[in-house]
């Protein structure tokens, strides 16, 4: 059995530019998630992917099992996951010459999943015969009965989703749950066969992680609090 662990580490962000690079506490952001992998002893391999030089020369400085120059063309602003990822697995597969039985993502701009996540995300796809297991988190004050909309200038619940008359987040019922963007393990089948996709299997489970340990860094505000949250998760 194969566990290929990736990390899709693009150079180009708009919203905060060069974050693979900047300084989380004492090392680059793309560094926390390459030392995980390296302690992951399920994983057979694991490569980062990136169109930046610089991005894979870091990912090499801090223990990458094995780095590939990303085509431009899947290096866009535009670019989905999926077509990257895919086509990562299949350079490993024809330069090892073997099959990735399950495909295990781990993206850097959530830096803060442990060794133990990864391991219990292994665990859970390959002891269910599950599509998938995807990291979420679970939504406190943004859950869906919170949401609301304007129309004609008043303000209204979001259609077939009332907030209860109470007002309390504890009252909004059921829980509800966020993808975190962390970790997404994978049959291989589920992300390269013909209906292959990066979520909403028919058959994909949930890993539910802290909120501490979710924070995806897409804005500036993300950044900042990553950078508190850094020295309580320091390693």
């Amino acid at each position: 059995m194969n566990i290929l662990g990736v990390t899709l580490a693009r150079g180009g962000s708009k919203g905060v530019p060069g974050k693979h690079l900047r300084l989380l506490g004492q090392k680059p952001v793309l560094a926390w998630t390459v030392e995980v992998a390296r302690a992951v002893l399920a994983l057979d391999d694991y490569v980062v992917s990136s169109d930046s030089m610089e991005i894979l020369l870091c990912a090499q400085r801090y223990g990458a099992s094995r780095v590939v120059q990303r085509p431009k063309e899947l290096a866009q602003d535009t670019t989905p996951t999926l077509p990257a990822l895919q086509q990562v697995v299949g350079w490993w597969e024809d330069y090892t010459g073997k099959t990735a039985d399950y495909i295990v993502e781990l993206r850097a701009t959530a830096p803060f999943k442990t060794v133990d996540d990864v391991e219990q995300v292994i665990g859970r796809l390959t002891r269910t015969g599950a599509d998938s297991v995807i990291g979420v988190v679970e939504l406190g004050d943004g859950h869906p009965a919170r949401i609301k909309q304007i129309v004609d200038g008043r303000l209204r619940d979001w259609p077939g989703c009332p907030e209860p008359a109470s007002g309390r987040r504890q009252d909004c019922q059921p829980a509800a749950y966020l993808r975190n963007g962390s970790i997404y393990a994978f049959r291989r089948d589920a992300v390269m066969g013909p209906n292959a996709r990066i979520f909403g299997h028919d058959f994909s489970l949930p890993y539910v992680m802290p909120a501490e340990r979710s924070v995806n860094i897409d804005t500036e505000l993300d950044f900042a609090l990553c950078q508190v949250l850094a020295e309580r998760f320091a390693r």
